[in-house]
Protein backbone atom coordinates (compact mmCIF):
# COMPACT_ATOMS: atom_id res chain seq x y z
CA UNK A 1 0.00 0.00 0.00
CA UNK A 2 2.83 2.47 0.61
CA UNK A 3 4.39 2.15 -2.65
CA UNK A 4 0.90 2.90 -4.37
CA UNK A 5 0.66 6.32 -2.23
CA UNK A 6 4.15 7.19 -3.06
CA UNK A 7 3.59 6.03 -6.99
CA UNK A 8 0.17 8.46 -6.50
CA UNK A 9 1.86 11.11 -5.84
CA UNK A 10 4.73 11.14 -7.36
CA UNK A 11 1.77 11.29 -10.31
CA UNK A 12 0.05 14.04 -8.80
CA UNK A 13 3.15 15.86 -8.59
CA UNK A 14 4.41 15.64 -12.02
CA UNK A 15 0.90 16.53 -13.20
CA UNK A 16 0.97 19.41 -10.98
CA UNK A 17 4.49 20.57 -12.39
CA UNK A 18 3.11 19.68 -16.42
CA UNK A 19 0.26 22.02 -15.44
CA UNK A 20 1.69 24.94 -13.92
CA UNK A 21 4.34 24.84 -16.95
CA UNK A 22 1.46 24.39 -19.41
CA UNK A 23 0.34 28.19 -17.79
CA UNK A 24 3.68 29.85 -17.44
CA UNK A 25 3.91 28.90 -21.82
CA UNK A 26 0.58 30.24 -22.44
CA UNK A 27 1.18 33.36 -20.57
CA UNK A 28 5.18 34.36 -21.13
CA UNK A 29 4.63 36.97 -19.05
CA UNK A 30 4.92 35.95 -16.09
CA UNK A 31 8.40 34.65 -16.54
CA UNK A 32 9.75 38.06 -17.95
CA UNK A 33 8.60 40.38 -14.97
CA UNK A 34 9.63 39.62 -11.73
CA UNK A 35 7.13 41.79 -10.82
CA UNK A 36 3.76 40.04 -12.57
CA UNK A 37 5.20 36.62 -11.22
CA UNK A 38 5.19 38.13 -7.58
CA UNK A 39 1.23 39.91 -8.27
CA UNK A 40 0.39 36.02 -9.34
CA UNK A 41 1.29 34.53 -6.55
CA UNK A 42 -0.24 36.73 -4.24
CA UNK A 43 -3.35 36.35 -6.32
CA UNK A 44 -2.97 32.43 -6.57
CA UNK A 45 -2.55 32.75 -2.38
CA UNK A 46 -6.17 33.99 -2.53
CA UNK A 47 -7.45 31.82 -4.65
CA UNK A 48 -6.06 28.94 -2.46
CA UNK A 49 -7.84 30.54 0.62
CA UNK A 50 -11.65 30.54 -1.05
CA UNK A 51 -13.94 27.59 0.08
CA UNK A 52 -14.33 25.73 -3.33
CA UNK A 53 -10.69 25.84 -4.56
CA UNK A 54 -9.68 22.83 -3.27
CA UNK A 55 -11.50 20.85 -6.15
CA UNK A 56 -9.40 23.34 -8.87
CA UNK A 57 -5.92 21.98 -10.07
CA UNK A 58 -2.92 23.97 -10.42
CA UNK A 59 -3.83 25.34 -13.78
CA UNK A 60 -7.47 26.44 -12.78
CA UNK A 61 -5.82 27.74 -9.80
CA UNK A 62 -3.35 30.01 -11.39
CA UNK A 63 -5.85 31.21 -14.45
CA UNK A 64 -8.03 32.48 -11.76
CA UNK A 65 -5.36 34.39 -10.57
CA UNK A 66 -4.20 35.37 -13.88
CA UNK A 67 -8.10 36.46 -14.28
CA UNK A 68 -8.44 38.48 -11.49
CA UNK A 69 -5.51 40.59 -12.49
CA UNK A 70 -6.68 41.39 -16.13
CA UNK A 71 -9.35 42.70 -14.20
CA UNK A 72 -7.88 44.96 -11.87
Amino acid sequence: PHQKIAQSAQAKYKQTKEQALTFFQEHPQYMRSKEDEEQLMTEFKKVLLEPGSKNLSIYQTLLAAHERLQAL
